[in-house]
């Protein structure tokens, strides 16, 4: 399923890129200029926020489109001038004036830039979700309160704050009220008239009309109020919107008026300190809201897309540098602009571009135009906006993926709404590592197995940091006395010193305690090396064992095993180890039962050993023969025969059972029946669990003596120390395998 889903992104994906930049053009150009409506009262107010030139707003737009945008690594993402940076240019411009500020901005743009070179963009990656989220949905329901007032026709604070505490001393809740005293009629008529398109807009059926279509609701409402107003302006002008309710461009007359409103850094400040701490300050800002705005962005983006944050950090630099030289604004990715257009139906950065172009042409040759736009039909679409924003659907998710996630979600939302954007973000950012530290310190380090009794499995994953340091101090020491541990590092990669130092003190606690302690793979401390894998054997190491030496081996399996452990395999490479040859160590002739696997029970891999199985474990012609092909032909070393507790076919021949062809398979038990009858003068019955146990044993022995006398080919191996022949038993209960005698 996940390899489907990622071939449909990436059909999504080529079928965007196909036809060069402009190939989604008929989806890019609405939401281009729904993005461009409203980025020139917000970059308009950020201006004015941060003492600046009304134009220096402005002109961080245009350098966003026309720079930033074409060499952006980021699909859907819109720069611009931010709130965020307000408090920052202020004081700088206090301190160093206007054109002492531009020198810090090209300096900060350099920074950024060297940022990004440094892998710096990785930071994004350590955004908790949680904190993502709750930024979106705080951001949407900061704009959502924000726009009431304007939609009503209070607009003396300006567009794009997001501070709780406002420019005109009112908070975001306290103005509500006070907005009231302010109202205007027109603009509460203009806002519901531009709600209602949109509304409209929104609908299913209208989506079908190629209209609607070639037309965003955002643009339409905005035209509509435009007609509304200048229709009062003509036959009721007390009624008309003017002044402040419009968004207000500086006019150009000519070419000296655009001059006029450039400015450029005053580079005879180079050798002062204020000056790089402004540009520090503004790097580092924009920089962190550039990342969480792509972390945002990403998830927003339909297709998926994942912005390269690097190159992200890199172009952002270089917007900031060419904004500085001629008199812009600081920029930073920015998420409401980026979500007008992803909710205007955008499918590449040409919506930025064409913003930036959209820019360009209105300040040079229809500011007069632009300002007949009434601020309560912007406040209306920023409004639906800042609703979608919200994502009612998150809360849900966020609340059933648990607290650990939920609450830093609800603390980055309030964080945001009571403070501004960025202390939210690291009021956020706190509390979501309080719940990581929390969370690791509660939930489970290792894979906690507990079974056989007082058996205890502590399997460690793959990072064992500091932050498990108490969980699993507190662990060992809760463990009892006379127990059995079994403390497992083979996934681990990476084991911090203060862990590594509790387990090998806890070695001299196990004994104290009478712990029996299993410690598999624990490799030191730090960044460890991989398990070394286990190999298929060769003729070499085959012909290098011992009998005594592969039933140790299969011993030392059969503990793993017990232990819930097994040895570290590839079993690609040891398809690729046996593809030539194969050179087995044991030939282990078992019963057909299904909870008898000799590759499981002695933790075994492709090539280990031969495996001859048959109800009971008996042997007849065909497993002699193949057992002389494992011993004399193929070079195994041994011969174990299995067998196994609760076995039916020993059951079977304990009950006299007659069917068919396991009639003669059953008679072939018989003789260890015989023989336990005779040892212990009592009747054979099936419902007898002690007796049926001892007949199997008594199977396996003659199994072994029947084996030797039956086959002198093997019998002379075995007089020659070439192999060994060894009965054991298999307790399906524990998972043990007991070996009547060593070889």
């Amino acid at each position: 399923m996940k390899t489907q889903t990622t071939e449909i992104r990436m059909n999504s994906n080529s079928e965007m890129n196909n036809g060069g930049l402009f190939a989604n053009l008929k989806y890019d150009l609405p939401a281009g200029v729904a993005v461009f409506l409203i980025t020139i009262p917000l970059s308009l107010g950020i201006a004015l926020a941060s003492g600046a030139p009304l134009f220096s707003g402005l002109i961080a737009g245009i350098i966003s489109g026309l720079v930033v945008a074409p060499l952006s690594g980021s699909s859907l993402g819109i720069s611009g001038a931010t709130a965020g940076l307000a408090m920052i240019v202020w004081t700088a411009i206090d301190k160093l004036g206007f054109n002492g500020f531009l020198l810090s901005l090209v300096i900060a743009g350099v920074f950024q830039i060297i940022m990004g070179l440094s892998k710096a963009g990785v930071i994004a990656y350590y955004f908790p979700s949680s904190v993502v989220n709750g930024m979106l949905s705080g951001m949407g329901l900061i704009l959502f309160l924000k726009q009431i007032p304007h939609a009503i026709g209070y607009d003396r604070d300006y567009e794009g704050d997001t501070s709780f505490i406002q420019a005109d001393n009112y908070s975001s809740f306290t103005e509500l009220a006070h907005m009231l005293e302010f109202s205007s009629p027109t603009a509460i008529m203009i806002a519901l008239t531009s709600l209602a398109i949109l509304f409209l807009w929104e609908q299913p059926f209208m989506k079908k009309h190629r209209f609607f279509q070639l037309f965003q609701g955002a643009l339409i409402a905005i035209l509509a109020a435009v007609l509304i107003n200048e229709g009062l302006q003509s036959f009721y002008p007390e009624l008309a919107l003017s002044g402040n309710h419009l968004v207000m461009i500086p006019v150009l007359n000519n070419a000296g008026d655009l001059l006029s409103q450039l400015h450029f850094p005053d580079f005879s400040l180079l050798n002062n300190p204020a000056v790089y701490l402004a540009a520090l300050a503004i790097a580092v800002v924009a920089s962190l809201k550039t990342l969480l705005s792509v972390e945002a962005v990403d998830k927003m983006d339909p297709y998926k897309r994942v912005t390269p944050t690097n190159r992200e950090l890199i172009v952002q630099g270089i917007g900031n540098a060419c904004s500085g030289l001629i008199g812009g604004l600081p920029m930073a990715q920015v998420v409401v602009r980026s979500s007008i257009g992803i909710q205007s139906g955008a499918r590449t950065k040409a919506t930025g571009i064409i913003c930036g172009v959209l820019l360009l042409f209105a300040v040079i040759f229809i500011p007069t135009m632009i300002n007949k736009i009434p601020l309560a039909s912007l406040a209306s679409v920023l409004l639906v906006v800042g609703y979608k924003l919200i994502r009612p659907k998150v809360f849900t998710t966020m609340y059933k993926a648990g607290m650990y996630h939920f609450i830093p979600f609800c603390v980055t939302i309030l964080g945001m709404i009571f403070t501004d954007l960025l202390i939210g973000l690291v009021i956020g950012l706190i509390f979501a590592l309080f719940s990581i530290l929390l969370e690791n310190y509660k939930s489970a380090f290792y894979f906690n197995e507990s079974h056989i009794g007082n058996k205890t499995i502590l399997r460690l994953s793959e990072h064992i940091s500091f932050l498990n340091k108490a969980n699993i101090q507190q662990t060992l020491e809760q463990l009892p006395d006379y127990s059995e541990v079994v403390i497992d590092a083979t996934r681990s990669k990476y084991i911090d010193y203060d862990v590594f130092e509790i387990i090998e003190n806890f070695k001299i606690e196990a004994q104290r305690k009478h712990i029996k302690l299993t410690i598999e793979n624990l490799r030191g401390f730090g960044v460890l090396q991989p398990v070394e894998n286990a190999r298929a054997p060769t003729y070499d190491t085959q012909q290098s064992l011992t009998p005594a030496k592969v039933l140790a081996l299969l011993k030392e399996g059969n503990e793993r095993f017990v232990n819930n452990l097994k040895s570290n395999r590839n079993l690609l490479e040891q398809i690729n180890d046996t593809r030539k040859g194969q050179f087995p160590i044991a030939i282990i002739l078992s019963c057909m039962d299904s909870r008898t696997s000799v590759e499981l029970i002695f933790d075994q891999g492709l090539g280990d050993v031969f495996s001859a199985r048959v109800a009971g474990n008996v042997i007849n012609d065909d497993i002699l023969g193949s057992m002389e092909y494992a011993c004399k032909l193929a070079g195994s070393k041994l011969i174990v025969v299995l067998g196994h507790s609760h076995c039916g076919a020993v059951k079977g021949a304990c009950a006299n059972v007659e069917l068919d062809h396991l009639s003669g398979l059953l008679h072939k038990i018989k003789p260890a029946v015989d023989a336990v009858q005779a040892e212990e003068s009592v009747g054979i019955s099936a419902g007898n669990d002690e007796i049926v146990q001892k007949v199997a044993d008594k199977n396996v022995q003659l199994t072994v003596e029947q084996i030797k006398s039956k086959s002198p080919l093997l019998d002379a191996m075995l007089q020659s120390g070439e192999i060994g022949i060894v009965g054991g038993m298999y307790d399906i209960e524990t998972g043990k395998v007991k070996f009547y005698a060593d070889v």
